[in-house]
């Protein structure tokens, strides 16, 4: 069961994000501001989780220096102004279907900046390293079915179409939005897939090690609502602060506590315990729990491409994620000529003739060969 937690954790940040598309699509549709709703998204979210982050982590939190205050600005304005900020606005001059098939790329963009940073090691002679591209593509794909390719109507789904309480909620006509700009919106979104990529690399480097995740999400989350707050001053007037109705309020509130506070906590703690790619691997759920959703919420059809498109993703997935625990669990011959110039020198003195040790990991190699082994050893020496 722990070994599914970052799994399930994934899964309910991807859940709580899923819901925020739908009632931030309405809400975009009745003139909401995309920088003022990121703004009062981020602020919810700091009051959220600071007090919880104060008092359970004030003996294992460390105290701030220069160089965690840099860090934490520079993560929050990957994960605020450069993520959503861009990404939203690029949601309002193009469409919907087009924004979701741009994020799904996230895995893919991850993946190659990994490569480049150095962060991640492929090797496509090994099975794991063809795992882990052939997943990526795979669910890359899977995702774009299901955006781009619709197919005919799933008829005997139409009774998830039936008006309902929620559906009459949402059912608005179209507000003051933006125009359609075909030319920014795409490179808004695309600036926002490589900032996602960048904040999970980076955070996983800066804050390896970091001690105290709640309070680390509570100081991105407000560096994060700062930074957005000084471009809505900037762009937006004073009347549109006011939030229009009841419906603009919870979108607010859901935004803040779930789909940045819960969610920022549950996937900064994954990227602590399983690292960026795995992180990202999770992100084409999000379109196939919308593509369960619109229909109920929105009054949406149900196209043979989604259901295909969901398929393709979850195999993709589970292919990434093989890759991914392989590298855990395979056992590595090592020999003593791998290890360093100094214990092969010592081993070299030693009578007789080594052969291969075999290990399931090598915790630490000091400069006197002092070596940690976990698990079985065998070490064989055969006397000349």
């Amino acid at each position: 069961m722990r070994k599914c937690r970052p799994a399930l954790a994934l899964i309910i940040f991807q859940s709580c994000f899923a819901v925020m598309v739908i009632l931030t699509k309405v809400a975009f549709r009745r003139g909401m501001s995309p920088t003022i709703f990121v703004t009062y998204r981020q602020l919810i979210a700091t009051v959220a989780i600071a007090p919880f982050a104060y008092f359970l982590e004030r003996k294992t939190r460390p105290p701030l220096c220069l160089k965690t205050v840099a860090h934490i600005f520079v993560i929050g304005l990957l994960a605020v102004p450069l993520l959503q900020i861009s990404y939203f606005y690029g949601v309002s001059y193009t469409s919907s279907t087009f924004a979701v098939a741009i994020l799904n790329l996230l895995p893919a963009i991850t993946f190659v900046l990994a490569i480049i940073l150095r962060r991640e090691k492929v090797n496509v002679r090994n099975a794991r390293g063809q795992a882990k591209i052939v997943g990526t593509i795979t669910s890359v794909g899977g995702a774009t079915i299901m955006t781009l390719i619709k197919g005919p109507t799933l008829g005997f789904l139409d009774f998830l179409k039936k008006p309902t309480p929620l559906s009459r909620l949402l059912d608005t006509t179209p507000g003051n939005t933006p125009k359609d700009n075909w030319t920014l919106g795409p490179i808004l979104i695309i600036v926002a897939v490589i900032a996602y990529g960048a904040w999970l690399l980076y955070q996983s480097w800066a804050f390896k090690d970091y001690p105290a995740q709640a309070s680390l999400t509570a100081m991105m989350l407000g560096m994060g609502a700062l930074q957005s707050a000084i471009l809505a001053l900037i762009i937006n007037k004073s009347i549109a602060w006011t939030a229009n109705s009841n419906f603009e309020l919870f979108t607010y509130a859901y935004s803040g506590v779930f789909g940045s506070a819960l969610s920022f906590f549950l996937q900064s703690w994954s990227l602590k315990e399983k690292g960026p790619l795995y992180t990202a691997a999770f992100s084409p759920s999000s379109t196939v729990l919308v593509a369960i959703l619109e229909p109920i919420a929105l009054h949406v059809d149900v196209h043979i491409g989604s259901v295909v498109g969901m398929v393709v993703v979850f195999s993709g997935l589970y292919i990434v994620l093989w890759g991914r625990a392989k590298d855990g669990n395979e056992k590595q011959k090592i020999l003593p000529t791998q290890i360093g110039d100094k214990c092969s020198q010592n081993m070299e003195e030693t009578e007789g003739e080594m052969n291969v040790v075999e290990m399931n990991e090598v915790d630490k190699i000091g400069n006197k060969c002092n070596i940690g082994i976990a698990g079985p050893t065998t070490l064989q020496v055969q006397q000349q």
